[in-house]
């Protein structure tokens, strides 16, 4: 009964396991079914690879690059420019190795010739890339890119002797059948399994632990075993090791029945709203495909019905630029005759001012009324003069 109950939860587990893979599976191909022989471990196979042929001497050092890391390409970079430049120069780099001379685009070229000259070189070495876009190459990573870089390495590697083989892996020599008295839960039981693989199997004898050794085991006979432990001493003992054999199972994130769980909503989720999320993005895709096509006809209409009026348009406004330049022009003029004319209108209040000011002292008498009387005091101290001096003649 334990058996079968093992059996039938394994066997709902694997199907279980399966469903999911292969929905998964499904909508992965959809995606990448353009690019085929890409998946998670592309990346770190190109790494390696270019390990293989000492990259980091023979590419990385003469051109300043710093060594990949497992994951450069398969996600977008903090710099895409500098991550698109390294994927062309390592394309140049694998065809230059492959005998196929291509030279190396610039930093700062345009990114779509680029990407257009890398898939035209690999088509003229017999590639077959026709579903790669170089949109899908000027982003600098992605399946596109690992798959120019894969098929690029396989060709050098084929080049130089290097073959792989698929790993052959040993035959499974355990028991998958366990037999059981009680049925154990399965939680436990893989708990139990992962524990003890590859540990040391203790054996308790006497109330001492020690390791079983194939060579030490006692013979036993078909009838009962009797025990010489003390069955207080057992009792203690086991009262001692209850507490630490309790089991405590965390809800951890590596655990692959939460992630078994977890893929299982999701794919659920995503078969509940898959439908009706497709019919609304058809029914959008449609409505905005109509919207289209009524502006493009309403565009053209408008356009045939306004030529004439656009045609005046332009004419009337190349008039107005040229009214607006001649305007510009006299503008100009006139702002050059004020100024000479404030200048002539400084200079004639000058001449004016000189003029009213010889006027005024032309008509002055003030400096002849001054002769005047000078004249007069002179003439009085003259005759007082000359009554001096007759005085003075009469006296002596």
């Amino acid at each position: 009964m334990a058996d079968e109950e093992n059996e039938a939860a394994q066997s709902i587990a694997t199907e279980g396991v399966a469903h999911v893979e292969q929905s998964v599976s499904r909508m992965m191909t959809q995606q990448a079914a353009a690019i085929g022989g890409v998946d998670d471990g592309t990346m770190e196979d190109i790494v390696d690879k270019l390990k293989i042929l000492d990259y980091e001497a023979n590419f990385c050092l003469p051109n300043t690059f710093r060594p990949l890391s497992r994951t450069y390409f398969s996600r977008p970079y903090h710099n895409p420019n500098e991550q698109f430049f390294t994927f062309t120069s390592l394309v140049a780099w694998l065809m230059d190795q492959c005998g196929h001379h291509f030279q190396a685009p610039g930093q700062f070229d345009d990114p779509n010739a680029s990407a257009t000259a890398i898939i035209a070189e690999l088509k003229a070495m017999d590639f077959s890339v026709k579903d790669i876009a170089p949109g899908k190459l000027r982003v600098g990573n992605g399946d596109a890119v690992l798959h120019v870089l894969n098929i690029l390495l396989d060709k050098v590697m084929t080049q130089k002797g290097w073959s792989f083989k698929p790993p052959e892996y040993p035959a499974d020599e355990y028991n998958d059948e366990i037999e059981a008295d009680e049925p154990m839960d399965e939680d436990i039981q893989d708990d139990v399994l992962s524990e003890s693989d590859g540990g040391d199997e203790e054996w308790y004898s006497g109330g001492q632990a020690g390791h079983r050794d194939d060579d030490e085991l006692p013979e036993t006979s078909a009838g009962a075993i009797e025990t010489l432990v003390n069955p207080d001493d057992w009792r203690m003992e086991l009262e001692r090791v209850t507490p630490m054999l309790k089991l405590n199972r965390r809800n951890e994130n590596k655990d692959w029945r939460s992630h078994l769980d977890w893929i299982w909503s999701l794919l659920e989720t995503i078969e509940k709203w898959f439908p009706e999320v497709k019919v609304q993005l058809e029914r959008i895709n449609t409505d905005l495909t109509k919207a289209i096509d009524k502006i493009q006809k309403r565009e053209s209409t408008l356009s045939q019905q306004f030529d004439n009026w656009v045609d005046q348009y332009r004419s009337q406004k190349k008039d107005y630029m040229a009214i607006t330049e001649n305007h510009k022009t006299s503008a100009e003029g006139v702002g050059t005759l004020t100024n000479e004319l404030n200048q002539i209108s400084e200079m004639l209040e000058q001449v004016k001012a000189e003029i009213s000011s010889r006027e005024e002292r032309m008509t002055d008498t003030s400096p002849l009324v001054k002769i005047k009387e000078s004249m007069a005091k002179i003439k009085r101290e003259v005759k007082e003069m000359e009554l001096r001096i007759g005085g003075l003649q009469h006296a002596t």
